[in-house]
């Protein structure tokens, strides 16, 4: 009989509720027991949205640690941290915007109060809840069936972590499915004694290292261990993957590991897209009249079209347009065969000339001046770039790639990044530049981008790197 993968079994929604009945509680008794008399009805709908507010970023915050997450409540001091560091954002977040949005008076009596009793209550309810749990939790008497050879660490490991854990966690001894015989007094005897070593030690939990789904069908094994009553778990050696991210979850009825070394959280993506198309329509709306300039400029010079269009590789190797004013001669592409030998990148994947004869006397001053790039607001705005990302590769430079350079098309390029910001054209190796993107990949964050964006406007000031 087949049954359907518990989909809920990492979600403690009990702590859940706890947290949110601690948060109102608190709230309720600073209102009624510090305002009373003396709210401002003025201010009624400001005191309203604010408890809820503030909830959904706490809770946005603990999720994004995992704190929800049963298996993360292993280690009290990863739970004591996590939860300090959740409510400091969030209490940050709740400050700028209650003195920002409405820029007005509220009680500092009552935020005091709010904030640190709940602060303390919620951290003195996660101590209690851990310690309870490690009262509460029977005892585990573990076996450990995998391949062990003496050079081998996983086991090593898996004891060590079973000795952090903070609870009663005991292993037996091991059932080894290597040929070679190691012994050793936690030495159980090999796999096919399977049932009678689990008669004669007994156990409430099996733990089958990942070591053996390569040599046996795990079925019959897992099928005696439900028979018996007996609690399995499949230990999975990926803490050695260089730069992944892991989770486990299902997909209908199968259980499945998720890898990935991009962001893949829906609530942070919808807010860098949401930033992009803000920020992409604010750019055309306040360029807008620069740009009317320079394509008139553009087109009183040289003829040809104003803008220049060009394949691109974006997110997972889609191809688009990216849109640029044109800088150079209309038949500038033709003449560039004409100039591969004095490119001064050093790499054929990169070209770049200082005093390039194809470019035209505006496009110098708006190539100087980034000016050049301000179309590119359109292909953000139509969702091919993102304001912040990586450098967009030509469809010519893409076809040279080496495998590792394919993570750099894991996510949209971007107007601005690292390489944007750290000096442009003056850096040349094309083996730099693919690190810096993959420094931006490996730590994304929505504050690394306002922190690029910014800088971006440091270096448009004095056009550092641009030619």
């Amino acid at each position: 009989m087949i049954h359907k993968a518990d989909k809920m079994v990492n979600l403690n929604i009990k702590h859940v509720l706890i947290d949110l009945f601690i948060i109102v509680g608190v709230y309720a008794i600073a209102f009624f027991g510090i305002l009373g008399d003396r709210f401002d009805e003025d201010l009624t709908l400001s005191y309203v949205v604010m408890l809820p507010s503030f909830c959904m970023i706490f809770f946005l915050f603990m999720n994004y640690y995992r704190l929800y997450n049963k298996s993360t409540l292993l280690y009290t001091n990863k739970v004591i941290k996590n939860t300090a560091f959740s409510f400091v954002f969030s209490s940050a977040v709740l400050f700028i915007y209650l003195f920002l949005a409405y820029n007005t008076t509220f009680s500092r009596l009552f935020l005091l109060f709010f904030i640190s009793v709940t602060f303390i209550a919620i951290i003195t309810e996660k101590f209690i809840l851990l310690e309870m749990r490690k009262v509460l939790t029977p005892k585990v008497n573990a076996i450990y069936v995998g391949d062990v050879d003496g050079k081998n660490d996983v086991y090593e490991n898996f004891l060590r972590y079973t000795q952090l854990s903070g609870f009663e966690f005991s292993i037996i001894g091991y059932i080894n499915i290597n040929e070679i015989k190691i012994g050793g007094d936690d030495y159980l005897g090999e796999l096919n004694d399977f049932e009678m070593i689990l008669r004669k030690y007994p156990c409430n939990q099996v733990i089958f290292s990942q070591s053996i789904l390569g040599k046996f069908d795990l079925e019959p094994f897992l099928n005696i261990t439900n028979e018996m009553g007996i609690i399995s778990r499949v230990l999975l050696d990926v803490y050695h993957v260089n730069n992944y991210k892991w989770y486990v979850s299902s997909f209908g009825i199968f259980p499945m590991l998720t890898f990935y070394n991009v962001s893949i959280d829906p609530v942070l993506l919808a807010i860098k897209r949401l930033v992009d198309i803000i920020g992409s329509l604010a750019g055309i709306i306040l360029a807008s009249p620069l740009m009317l300039i320079t394509a008139l400029a553009i087109k009183i010079e040289s003829p040809g079209t104003v803008l220049f269009k060009q394949d691109r590789v974006g997110l997972n190797g889609k191809k688009f347009k990216i849109l640029k004013f044109r800088s150079m001669c209309n038949d500038a592409e033709k003449k560039k065969k004409e100039l591969i030998a004095q490119n001064e990148m050093g790499d054929e994947r990169l070209f770049k000339m200082k005093d390039d004869p194809r470019v035209t006397k505006v496009g110098k001053f708006i190539r100087k001046t980034s000016i050049d790039e301000l179309p590119q607001f359109f292909n953000v705005l139509k969702g091919d770039m993102s304001l912040v990302g990586t450098r967009p590769p030509t469809v010519s430079e893409v076809e040279l790639y080496n495998r590792r350079h394919f993570r750099r098309i894991s996510i949209k390029p971007g107007i601005t990044g690292i390489w944007q910001t750290s000096g442009r054209n003056e850096i040349k190796d094309f083996e730099q530049i693919v690190q810096m993107d993959v420094t931006y990949i490996d730590n994304w964050s929505l504050l690394l981008d306002f922190k690029l964006m910014l800088k971006t406007i440091g270096v448009l000031l004095n056009s550092k790197g641009a030619y």
